[in-house]
């Protein structure tokens, strides 16, 4: 039985060896930034915001083949490929005469702890792949491609040491063997996806985009075989001693046939019901000197330069091949379980198709009771997709040198006994990556293939690479071999030419030699008066449409090349000069331009027609020799008639231009004259004449004045002189009397200031009451105020302590 599990699985091997697969597809190329394409299959959100405008995959295919059971020595492995096989039959049965085991080497078979073993083969035909933008946010896809992906995993080393030997091994012969679990899953199918990717953010140095493929998917053909809690041991090749364990095996009912009649023109039958699948993938790009890819051209401000890489770090999440397909199980592919102690394998020898296996299944289910059928296993069963999270990092190193980092995680579990899956894998990319040219070198390692370096290019539209440099140069001890190779039609984006660096790109340039503005085509506005050159009058300096291009810098609707007076608004009449002051004569010939004037004098006035200009007459208003400033004089004293109080009399220049008044007619001016209203005397400085004898009466009753110690009261002795001094002032009733009370500064200030207001007023009521006019005598009082000699000895203070008289004429 056993014997006959390991031909299923070379049965499922020899239905692949003419289908593909997925793992990491285009490995190396896929993560360059000119991927195109080919780069969505990793990361759906890679072709937004890339470097095609369109990219159009005419033809492409990656194969790739990986175990882990044993190596193939090159050397001696042509020789057995073409010699190993026999042409009558489907079966990759070895021809012993021809089989040289020494171009394997399956190592570890005979120890215990060792890893299992298994076998992954693959291939993806891109039928028609292509990808353009909408606008530089937003870029959609269409793809149609074949794949397929074969898995037989956790094989026993043992296991697989007895399906290399035909099960003619001895050294494992009578012992009881154990398999906890063995897979083998095949699934070939097509897919039509529609790609949608878009920018998310763009904030200059941070950068995010996303992606998303929507698949159609439409199975081909698939087969898995399961096996659980396997227990068997053979007595020799033909004969197992026991068998035990739980199986559980499938295949699409289009290959009830023998596998020949299948053709490839069934690729494009659908096997299955319509599935579908999604892809789903982030983006974000790390872009320190963003501003040094932001451009302008045409009119846009803040273009990125689509044709340039401006990340320095880049960082991708995708989640890929989520969904699965619902199969209709061909022949009598059920579930069944094992347990019996004899079993001869011989019986397996007439298994020549999927049919006839299940036959035998069948028969020994119904003759056997060691073989049981479960029940309520169903007519159809679901394949997964190989559903992967996939993790990208790619680092700029300078120019166009890149490292890129490309994780793959299988996220199918091993329960799961109908699904296909892709490889654990890692790998490491550094990279040379232009426009039309990349190298590649890719080292990767995954649990199929261990660890690998190979090589890949893009040559213009042509796409090739290998991933393991062994399996290209036939050298060293191989464990698989992966090459991929594609035609496209890559249309990249370029820089915008612009030959004249005007920002008008030449496309667009109606003056492609000449700089220019974008607001007329490049066609250049020296100027920048919104006026082209070639339309412009003044191409050199700013102007006015209506003036054609010409300026008119003061406003005046005279164009400067036409106006006199560029700066000044002014008339048509004065070849644009203004006349402020309309007086025929243009301001900057004016020496007067606000006031209207004679043109003798430059534009500036003579008010008062004497021939004097304003402003140099000193009396602009009124006319005047030149000898005066302009200024009359009608008087001829001296002072113009514009300062001259009585500019029609001959007067005094201290007296304001008029004559001195002498009131009392005495001779003497009033300004000279003490008593200007009473006629005097010359030497008494016009008032009247004062006696001898008149004189020596006021004297004496001066003299004569005495007063009680400290008090108002007259003494006596004092009385004849004042009778003398009333009798004198009634003969002159023409005449005032001014009296004036002092003290010297004994004493309290305010009682000295009434003792001498006591004083005055004394004497002015004793004069009275000697007949004199009351109204005639005028009494003041200034206490110690007003001193006439030192207070700090007693004659001065003597002299200080009086009543002063003085005869007034008012």
């Amino acid at each position: 039985m056993k014997k006959q599990l390991c031909k299923l699985t070379f049965l499922a091997f020899s239905c692949v060896t003419t289908m593909t697969a997925f793992s990491q597809n285009y490995l190396g190329v896929h993560s360059s930034n000119y991927a195109g394409v080919m780069g969505l299959d990793v990361q759906p959100a890679s072709f937004v915001d890339g470097r095609f405008i369109v990219d159009i995959n005419l033809a492409s295919a990656n194969v790739g083949a990986w175990q882990n059971a044993k190596y193939f020595k090159t050397d001696v492995m042509p020789k057995w490929w073409l010699k190993s096989f026999k042409k009558d039959t489907m079966w990759m049965k070895p021809d012993s005469t021809l089989y040289d085991r020494s171009i394997f080497d399956l190592y570890d078979y005979n120890k215990t702890g060792v890893k299992t073993r298994g076998v992954y083969l693959n291939y993806q035909i891109d039928i028609l792949n292509f990808a353009f933008h909408i606008n530089p946010k937003i870029a959609i896809g269409f793809a149609a491609k074949s794949r397929m992906i074969t898995n037989v995993d956790d094989i026993d080393p043992k296991l697989a040491k007895l399906a290399q030997e035909g099960l003619d091994f001895a050294t494992l012969w009578n012992l009881q063997l154990k398999d906890k679990l063995v897979t083998t899953n095949m699934m070939a199918w097509n897919e039509y996806g529609i790609n949608y990717g878009q920018v998310v953010m763009d904030k200059g140095e941070h950068f995010l985009k996303v992606g998303g493929r929507v698949k159609l998917l439409q199975g081909v053909a698939s087969a898995y075989a399961y096996t659980d809690e396997l227990d068997y041991e053979l007595l020799n090749k033909d004969t197992a001693t026991s068998l035990k364990g739980n199986f559980k095996y499938g295949y699409s009912d289009n290959l009830d046939d023998d596998l020949k009649n299948f053709h490839a023109k069934d690729f494009f039958k659908s096997a299955s019901k319509l599935g579908f699948g999604l892809d789903l993938g982030v983006v974000y790009e790390w872009r320190p000197k963003y501003k040094q890819y932001k451009y302008e051209m045409d009119g846009e401000t803040d273009l990125w330069m689509r044709n340039e890489n401006k990340y320095e770090l880049r960082a991708g999440v995708s989640i890929l091949d989520i969904g699965g397909m619902k199969f209709t199980k061909g022949g009598k592919s059920r579930d069944f379980s094992v347990n019996t102690t004899t079993l001869d394998l011989r019986i397996f020898d007439k298994a020549k198709s999927f049919a006839s296996f299940d036959s035998i299944i069948d028969s020994l289910i119904t003759n056997d009771t060691g073989w049981n059928a479960n029940q309520g296993t169903g007519a159809s069963y679901y394949m997964n997709t190989p559903t992967a999270l996939n993790i990208q990092l790619d680092y700029h190193i300078w120019k166009w040198f890149y490292i890129n980092a490309t994780g793959n995680i299988n996220m199918i579990g091993k329960k799961n006994p109908s699904r296909v899956k892709t490889p654990n894998q890692f790998a490491i990319t550094p990279s040379f990556d232009y426009a039309w040219f990349g190298l590649y070198v890719p080292v990767s390692v995954n649990n199929y293939s261990g660890w690998k370096a190979g090589i890949a290019s893009r040559l213009g539209p042509i796409t090739v690479g290998v991933v393991d440099f062994n399996s290209l140069f036939a050298r060293g001890k191989v464990r698989g071999t992966e090459f991929f190779l594609g035609l496209r039609l890559p249309i990249l984006y370029t820089k915008p030419d612009d030959r004249d660096g005007d920002k008008v790109s030449d496309k667009k340039d109606e003056c492609i030699e000449t700089p220019g503005v974008w607001a007329f085509k490049g066609c250049p506005d020296t100027d920048g008066d919104g006026i082209k050159d070639v339309e412009d009058l003044c191409p050199e300096t700013p102007g006015l449409l209506e003036f054609q291009g010409c300026p008119d810098r003061d406003g005046d609707k005279i164009p400067d090349k036409d106006d006199a007076c560029p700066d000044l608004a002014g008339l048509a009449a004065f070849r644009g000069c203004p006349d402020t002051d309309e007086d025929g004569i243009i301001d900057p010939n004016d020496s007067c331009p606000t006031v209207k004037g004679l043109p003798a004098f430059n534009g500036c006035p003579d008010r008062d027609g004497d021939g004097i200009q304003d402003s140099e007459d000193a009396c602009p208003d009124l006319p005047g020799p030149l000898a005066n400033q302009g200024c009359p004089d009608t008087d001829n004293d001296g002072l113009f008639d514009n300062v001259d109080k009585c500019p029609t009399e001959y007067g005094s220049k201290e007296n304001n231009g008029c004559p001195w008044p002498d009131t009392d007619g005495d001779g003497l001016y009033d300004k000279d004259d003490d008593c200007p209203t009473i006629p005097g005397v010359i030497e008494n400085r016009g008032c009247p004449k004062i006696e001898k004898e008149e004189q020596e009466i006021l004297n004496t009753a001066f003299e004569n004045l005495e007063f009680a110690s400290g008090k108002a009261v007259i003494l006596a002795t004092s009385f004849k002189s004042l009778d003398d001094l009333a009798a004198l002032l009634i003969k002159k009733p023409e005449w005032k009397l001014q009296i004036a009370g002092h003290t010297d500064s004994k004493g309290d200030p305010k009682k000295n200031m009434k003792l001498s207001k006591d004083r005055a007023e004394s004497v002015k009521k004793y004069l009275a009451d000697k007949g004199v006019d009351v109204t005639r005598l005028k009494a003041e009082w200034y206490g110690q105020t007003k001193p006439i000699a030192t207070n700090a000895t007693p004659e001065g203070r003597q002299k200080n302590r009086r009543v002063e008289m003085n005869v007034i004429f008012q």
